[in-house]
């Protein structure tokens, strides 16, 4: 059978009905239902070739919100040996190109009865835009571009239940660009890669054998009532059915397996909208690899991150994390992270302007469980180069060089802090006594709305942090004090101050 230059469209209404279904005549429901007549063999038919050239397949659907009209042109498809017997199996090749300029090759074996085929299939250059309208619809997403290519070996089983295996399943994107349906950008990618993967639909089982993501920008932004953008693109729409459904019986979950994934080149944009004065901060270049994760299983996967953050800061964590129980442990290390972006948060509380600091710190985190909340992180930090300001007198406030903490040691349940010693270069304070017997640092302190009485709690009172500092050195500090509460008032100004505290308990 030889099928020539065929033309066939496939059309779903707005209502939903589909043009084909309305070839058929439905049966009438009949109240009792019939005994089913004893199943025969289907009809014995052998077909050597099977030709179709230079097809059209139109397909259009009206059901989106934007109605979708896509045209596969150069349809070229060959069945050989095609038999209805059990035994039999025809070989198939199928070509057609997309409507936006993307093409489909199939070549495998097809059994008519019972149902099964298995093969390969490749889809290179399609268009996500073609498909988009589906996306929109369940996410307020709109594309800018989009391009998939993807090949796999396949096994379709229908003759009992939809079984579907994916072997070797090779796909890449690139590029993808998101933005809300305002206009604001939300996702940029240069390229995603997935390579080795394996799916298993009816043991619901996902392997995923190596990913490799470059180029991707994306932002996050925290509005003003406290929400993410991202959380409220996502949010249930405002007068819908919010009950609980009725209690189902479970599935079991899917098991997603990831041997190697590793992201490179991304650029984070961070936004704080609630404080005052708007927080902006860039996580870039960002680098993050993960290794041997499984979702369900008991052992750690490995994680490797390393970013940028700001204009000079620097953040490292290498370390192990398990998912059930929730646990791990993580080597933390920061470099020149600049304490100015707290400023923002400090406002609504102190009258202070935070000129400069860098935050340094090499620490080991170990997380012991999520409910409740367990984790203990031990090592060193420091701070440097600190300057405050008090923008009452615009003179300054707290300063010193370098704050050193060594042998950090806290704990989280029960909670307790030790710190073996502090030392502190070059330090500074300004300390006023006024008349009143107030000081500086309360007129510094921004007045707070009063908070209605909490009620008292059920249980009893968590226990007050445990602090330990086994020493405090100071080197080469000064301050300015004063007493005005005196008569005569006292001033003085403290040079070349060095010294050491002892154990504070």
């Amino acid at each position: 059978v030889h099928l020539e230059a065929p033309r066939a469209q496939l059309r779903f209404a707005k209502d939903g009905t589909f043009n084909l279904a309305q070839l058929f005549r439905a049966p009438e429901q009949k109240s009792e239902p019939e005994t089913p007549a004893a199943e025969g063999e289907i009809f014995p038919l052998q077909l050597d070739r099977f030709r179709l050239s230079a097809g059209q397949l139109r397909f259009i659907d009206k059901r989106p919100s934007e109605p979708i009209d896509l045209l596969y042109d150069e349809l070229n498809l060959e069945l050989h040996n095609l038999v209805t017997r059990e035994d039999g199996a025809a070989d198939a090749t199928l070509a057609a190109s997309g409507p936006s300029g993307g093409h489909i090759d199939w070549q495998g074996q097809l059994n008519l009865a019972p149902l099964r085929s298995s093969g390969s299939l490749t889809v290179d250059s399609v268009a996500l835009a073609d498909f988009w309208p589906y996306v929109r619809d369940a996410a307020p997403l709109a594309l800018e571009r989009g391009t998939l290519s993807a090949s796999t070996r396949y096994e379709l089983d229908l003759s009992e239940a939809l079984q579907l295996r994916l072997l070797d399943l090779d796909a890449t994107l690139a590029p993808l660009a998101i933005d809300d349906l305002q206009g604001n950008p939300l996702v940029r990618l240069e390229r995603l890669e997935v390579a080795e993967t394996k799916l298993d639909l009816a043991d619901k089982r996902l392997q995923i054998g190596k990913v490799r993501s470059a180029g991707l920008e994306t932002w996050v932004i925290r509005e003003q009532d406290g929400a993410l953008n991202w959380q409220r693109l996502f949010a249930e729409p405002t007068g819908t059915d919010s009950k609980t459904p009725a209690a189902q019986p479970s599935e079991p979950a899917w098991r997603i397996q990831l041997s190697e994934a590793q992201l490179a080149d991304y650029r984070i944009h961070l936004t704080d909208r609630v404080p005052e004065q708007e927080v902006a901060l860039e996580l870039a270049p960002l680098k993050l690899t993960l290794r041997q994760f499984d979702s369900q299983a008991k052992t750690p996967f490995k994680v490797d991150l390393d970013t940028g953050i700001g204009r000079q800061g620097n953040l490292q964590a290498t370390g192990e994390l398990q998912l059930a129980p929730l646990s791990g442990r993580l080597d933390v290390r920061t470099r020149d992270l600049d304490l100015r972006v707290a400023q923002a948060y400090l406002a609504p509380f102190i009258r202070l302007e935070l000129r400069s600091g860098m935050l340094s710190s090499d620490l080991q985190l170990t997380l012991d469980g999520a409910e409740p909340l367990a984790f203990s992180a031990t090592g060193t930090a420091e701070i440097t180069q600190l300057h405050t300001l008090d923008t009452l007198k615009d003179r300054d406030f707290v300063k010193w060089q370098r704050l050193r903490l060594e042998g950090i040691d806290y704990q989280h349940q029960p909670q307790r802090l030790a710190i073996e010693t502090v030392d502190i270069d070059q330090p500074y304070a300004r300390f006023i006594i006024n008349p009143d017997l107030s000081t500086n640092v309360n007129e510094l302190l921004v007045d707070q709305p009063g908070e209605p009485a909490a009620a008292a709690p059920a249980g009893p009172a968590s226990a007050p942090l445990a602090l330990h500092i086994g020493g405090i050195r100071l080197t080469d500090g000064s301050a300015n004090f004063a007493d005005f509460s005196l008569r005569p008032p006292f001033a003085t100004a403290i040079q070349d101050l060095d010294g050491h505290i002892g154990t504070l308990d």
